[in-house]
């Protein structure tokens, strides 16, 4: 599905052009977070970088984060031991069940969690200068309305 183009005549603020906003913002933010990880040399698949916002720095169990992130648990393997590969998490026996395994942040992943939070602290900057501060806390309160509304307050930690 494809949103319409905001056409000349078109006033931004015409409530019809909300999700193309929105799906605008969204994008350019994703395309700079992708493009600052890599300066950083962080070169992340969108399929493991969706890993980032649902792992706590804590770790979570496999069938946890598997919950988390709407997936099976095999794909979940999959993606983590990709992660594991590069360096960026780790399995560690779980300390209530020795049977099972606890993912964490290996020593680049907690880099990757402190670059991720810098851009988006840079992201956010740019964002309140433009807005200025009053706009800039108004649009934040009200997307966080919006999207526990929508999602419920089982939110992402971090957005990558």
């Amino acid at each position: 599905y494809s949103f319409p183009m905001l056409r000349p005549d078109t006033d931004p603020s015409d409530p019809s052009q909300l999700s193309r906003h929105l799906i605008s913002v969204s994008g350019t933010i994703r395309l700079r977070f992708r493009a600052a990880l890599l300066t950083r040399g962080h070169d992340l698949s969108p399929s493991t970088m969706q890993i980032v916002p649902n792992l706590p720095e804590a770790g979570l169990g496999m069938s946890e984060l598997a919950e988390r992130l709407g997936l099976t648990l095999q794909r979940t393997g999959q993606l983590v031991q990709q992660l594991e590969d590069d360096g960026y998490l780790k399995r560690i026996p779980d300390e209530l069940d020795g049977r099972a395994k606890r993912v964490v942040y290996a020593a680049r992943g907690l880099s990757l969690l402190r670059d991720v939070d810098g851009i988006a602290d840079d992201i956010t900057a740019e964002f309140k200068s433009i807005l200025g501060v009053r706009r800039f806390a108004s649009l934040c309160t009200d997307l966080a309305v919006l999207d526990e509304a929508l999602r419920g307050n089982e939110l992402a930690l971090r957005i990558p």
